[in-house]
């Protein structure tokens, strides 16, 4: 086990949160609303403080400095971020991390349920290698102070989701797929394309999924993570996100086929139901079909 935080850890299925946890009373739930809009308060603070202003003081003056070493100081500016996200949500909100399997520091292609806010970071944090493109919706690319101004720094594909815009997103999907095949970059892809509402693993978006795939031929690994789903929303985490256990695991490595990647996907999604239901304790009915060989 492969554990990124101090707290004593139990097996992984008896501390993966229930679906249906037992409500909490009205003091617990007071309690977790005030550290929750604390972690929020001074989360907010560090994206105008230290994001948005480093990037402009100190990012971009490094970058324009040092250019053969821009991959690195981009890496070292998103890890950076990542650890102080967990951090903050570790020790202002009590969340607790719990991570079974590692992925080694090498260029690959991550596939990763989404369930709430905190996945972008904990993603980032699981993934040692060169630094991770996620293509991110157009809606972070604008208007949110320290968010909009990563985005374009990290030179993450912006998309919209709509089918008459995909001839124009998809060429930067498949820059950062070949960007990946020459080990520049890693890759995490939310196949869902949204955050689910009941954090059950919803039906993949295949198109942009299938580019990297195929052009990035690197290990494909899943990060399959519950417990925050109850967190999806800012509002959400404001109000109910102190003391949650987000449990993670890792599957793989697995090998893309060159041919029926479609199969392959299907595959991928399959496991990673069936392994969210091994965390829960339940079966699930959404499982059928092999598994990939890793």
């Amino acid at each position: 086990m492969n554990t990124l935080s101090s707290d004593t850890l139990g097996a992984a299925a008896a501390s993966s949160s229930a679906a249906n946890p037992a409500p909490a009373s009205r003091t617990t739930r007071a309690y977790r609303a005030a550290r929750s809009l604390l972690f929020l308060i001074v989360f907010g603070l560090h994206l105008l403080i230290v994001i948005a202003a480093g990037q402009r003081l100190v990012v971009l003056p490094l970058l324009k400095l040092f250019p053969r070493h821009s991959l690195r100081i981009r890496r070292a500016w998103l890890r950076l971020h990542a650890i102080v996200t967990t951090g903050l949500a570790r020790t202002l909100g009590g969340m607790r991390l719990v991570v079974n399997g590692k992925i080694p520091r090498e260029s690959v292609v991550v596939v990763m349920n989404h369930q709430s806010v905190m996945d972008i970071p904990v993603g980032v944090l699981l993934t040692p290698g060169p630094y991770p493109i996620i293509p991110t919706r157009d809606r972070y690319s604008r208007g949110v102070p320290g968010i909009a101004t990563l985005v374009r720094l990290l030179r993450y594909p912006v998309v919209t989701q709509k089918r008459e815009n995909l001839r124009t997103e998809l060429p930067a999907i498949a820059e950062a797929a070949d960007a990946t095949a020459r080990g520049e970059n890693s890759m995490i892809i939310f196949a869902e394309g949204h955050r689910t509402r009941d954090g059950q693993i919803g039906p993949f978006m295949r198109t942009g999924l299938r580019i990297v795939l195929e052009r990035a031929k690197r290990p494909v690994y899943c990060i399959v993570a519950d417990g925050l789903w109850h967190a999806r929303t800012t509002f959400d985490a404001a109000t109910g996100f102190a003391g949650a256990t987000c449990s993670v695991r890792i599957l793989g490595p697995f090998t893309a086929p060159s041919t029926d990647l479609d199969g392959f996907i299907d595959e991928l999604r399959n496991r990673m139901v069936e392994t969210l239901a091994a965390m829960r304790g339940a079966s699930s009915p959404d499982t059928a079909g092999a598994a990939p060989a890793a």
